[in-house]
């Protein structure tokens, strides 16, 4: 028998629920690996900063794992047939890893683990990437919420020191003589965000910052993109280099420090946002390619490419629309505020189909979570389990003015637009000829005429779902 662990999204070997599991199981003398497959799929499907950031991870760890005499094996292929390939070399096999509630994922696992159990072998899944297990938080009834305030009241009620204490990881118990040396995947060359680092150091550095200088603020400062607000600790949730128990410890541990915890509480509520859409994915998986709310799957949606074209490329007309855009293609990530607007304006001003924005957020985001992605996209787009109601609709200029004020954020990003004054950033279309000329840049020339009229769009947005809704 071979004990191997099977790493995912959980990119450390700290405070790791299988890892501690697999630690303790692994006797002396029995032959283990420590495994990565890196799928064919993920570049093409997940942009290339994205990659960028994970290859970084998988870096920190083969240096890590191998100072402590271990070797880190990363192999590239679809993870049946890799395991398929390991059982067929190795005889039976025991798998641990820790579980995904993603739909596809689910899947996959099934696959795997019908077939390791017809050759004696076995796959064994813990919970780790989320605080409670997929199925703990129900209604009384035994049905899974669909909207989030009762499901994060029944989060904070039932929540105990099992679901955030750190998992013990030692995994010195393991005899570096009884590791199993494979294949190293050739890492390849490629674009990196000027943002963000992968790697767990890393992760550490920007929760410690976060705890520091930004958590008693996150109330007051998270909705404005010019200032840093936030945790910028999406990419290393989603990889897993840190723990979603370790960020709500130290939400915790804030809290008792400060006298006003409601900005703290505020993060927390967010930690529990993406818990909630973890939840809608695994009991709700249609969600993978149709509306939540499936009536909203016969609204008869606007497939203008060109249009989508420059939504895309942040040309829109809209600054804040196109500086959110271009921060994305830029440095692979946008702050969540102008995450809602940039999402709104393609399915409510443009009347776009939700499914090519969140498909295009996939491609470009190195924070990538399928289930926050969809979650986020069919609440803008009002097709969601407790999304923004249909007749609440951004307007784009109002949300400008309110959390980017003097325009700092557009002027960073929407860079012809440096010179202009802060009454006209929001709206430089309404500058005369001759304010254009003295900002250097000439609208429908050098900075495009908005591509729709928000007022008269917002109108035929509203019948399109009263429609449905009648």
């Amino acid at each position: 028998m071979v004990k191997i662990f099977w790493f995912r999204k959980d990119l450390r070997i700290f405070d790791n629920r299988a890892l501690e599991h697999f630690i303790e199981d692994t006797k002396p003398g029995e032959k283990f690996l420590l495994l990565y497959i890196k799928n064919r799929n993920s570049f093409k499907y997940f942009g290339e900063m994205r990659v960028s950031f994970l290859y970084e991870s998988l870096k920190e760890m083969v240096i890590l794992l191998k100072e402590k005499g271990y070797n880190f094996n990363i192999i590239k292929g679809d993870s049946p047939i890799v395991f398929k390939e390991l059982q067929s070399k190795y005889g039976n096999i025991s798998v641990y890893a820790n579980r995904q509630t993603e739909p596809y994922s689910i899947e996959r696992d099934k696959a795997i683990m019908d077939f390791l159990s017809t050759k004696g072998s076995s796959l064994k899944l813990y919970s780790d990437t989320t605080l409670f297990e997929p199925d703990e938080i129900t209604k009384d009834d035994g049905n899974p919420y669909s909207v989030f305030t009762p499901f994060s009241r029944k989060c904070l009620n039932l929540i105990s020191e099992n679901h955030y204490k750190s998992s013990n990881c030692k995994i010195e118990k393991l005899s570096p003589e009884d590791n199993i040396s494979s294949e190293i995947f050739k890492y390849e060359d490629l674009k990196k965000s000027p943002l963000f680092c992968g790697g767990r150091t890393e992760g550490l550095r920007l929760l410690k910052e976060f705890y520091k200088n930004g958590l008693d603020k996150y109330k007051s400062q998270r909705d404005f993109p010019s200032v840093k607000g936030t945790s910028f600790l999406s990419a290393h949730l989603h990889f897993g280099t840190v723990s979603i128990r370790e960020c709500y410890r130290a939400a915790l541990k804030k809290q008792k420090e400060i006298k006003n915890d409601e900005e703290v509480k505020v993060w927390m509520n967010e930690l529990l946002w993406r818990e909630f859409y973890y939840h809608i994915t695994h009991h709700f998986p249609y969600v993978i390619n149709s509306s939540f709310k499936k009536q909203y799957d016969k609204l008869e949606w606007n497939y203008d490419e060109k249009s989508f074209k420059k939504w895309c490329e942040g040309k829109t007309g809209y600054p804040i629309v196109d500086a959110g855009m271009r921060q994305l293609n830029e440095e692979g990530w946008m702050h969540n505020r102008v995450r809602m607007i940039t999402a709104m304006f393609l399915t409510k001003d443009l009347f776009i189909d939700w499914r090519w924005g969140e498909k295009y957020f996939a491609e470009k985001l190195i924070d990538l979570d399928f289930a926050s992605n969809n979650g986020g996209w069919q609440w803008s787009a009002s097709t969601g389990c407790d999304a923004q109601p249909y007749f609440r609709i951004f307007n784009p200029y109002l949300q400008s003015q309110r959390f980017d004020a003097k325009g700092t954020y557009i002027r960073k990003y929407v860079k012809e637009l440096k010179n202009v004054p802060d009454k006209c950033i929001h709206k430089p279309d309404d500058m005369n000829k001759e304010q254009q000329v003295n900002c250097g840049v000439v609208i429908g020339k050098d900075y495009p005429f908005p591509i729709v009229e928000h007022k008269s769009v917002k109108e035929n947005v509203l019948n399109k779902f009263k429609s449905i809704t009648k």
